[in-house]
């Protein structure tokens, strides 16, 4: 089957891996910031039709990684030191916002849905302490924090439901420092030589969890605060 007959299914898949493989582009810098690119480029790049990276690219522009100069011109974002930490204190502020907000809103149903969420990453944790305690460096744990990881994610982004504001939950999507999947390769990569760091935040979860049950808004928020400041900072490298 050629690639312009691709059902839906295969064309979001393809999207999906065009778009990772972009993105990892961008962040090992084979696409270089100010980089003028074209889809056609791209595809033949990639090895795959123009359709799939149309996708990848919407998505992209969607984030800021690549900017639309033109009906047909495409670059790769430049942005600036300064203009980087301006997006991670914007992520940071609604971030917290969110959290005030989950606070005041959140449903006693959707308060024990963030507590299994939270059970179930901490139950993978302890598997891996394990792990780690039997065979120490030759641990595979990769798996592992994969999991937890798109858990945690799973959680940030069950507080924000519960807000129920779909304009603000707009606004922190376009507010994005990093994707998920751009904080999962960046989580996994960093993991080893900051264990300790990650330790910490993760235990921030239970902490931020707690203050959303008592209803404590100024402490959510707080909490939400830091830990997304200190959680962006360290996968920025600031």
């Amino acid at each position: 089957m050629s690639n312009d007959a691709l059902s839906p299914m295969e064309t979001t898949s393809l999207a999906d891996q065009a778009y990772r493989r972009l993105r990892a582009a961008v962040r090992e810098g084979s696409l270089r910031p100010g980089e003028k690119i074209t889809e056609r480029d791209l595809a033949a790049r990639l090895g795959v039709s123009p359709t799939p990276v149309r996708e990848a690219l919407r998505q992209l522009v969607h984030e800021k990684v690549v900017e639309r100069v033109g009906p047909r011109a495409l670059r790769i974002a430049d942005h600036s030191a300064s203009a980087r930490s301006e997006i991670v204190e914007a992520e940071v502020r609604l971030s917290a916002l969110m959290a005030r907000l989950a606070a005041r809103n959140a449903t006693e149903a959707q308060l024990a849905e963030l507590a299994e969420t939270l059970e179930r990453a901490e139950a993978l944790v302890g598997q891996i302490d394990q792990d780690l305690a039997k065979q120490g460096e030759r641990a595979d744990v990769t798996d592992q924090l994969t999991a937890v990881h798109r858990l945690l994610r799973l959680f940030h982004h069950q507080v924000e439901e519960a807000v129920g504001n779909a304009v603000l939950d707009g606004l922190l999507q376009q507010a994005r420092a990093f994707s998920d999947e751009e904080r999962l390769d960046l989580t996994i990569r960093l993991a080893p030589e900051q264990a300790e760091a990650f330790r910490r935040r993760f235990r921030e979860h239970r902490s931020l969890l707690d203050a959303l049950v008592d209803r404590d808004e100024e402490r959510a928020e707080l909490l939400a605060a830091h830990h997304h400041r200190e959680a962006l900072n360290q996968l920025s490298g600031s």
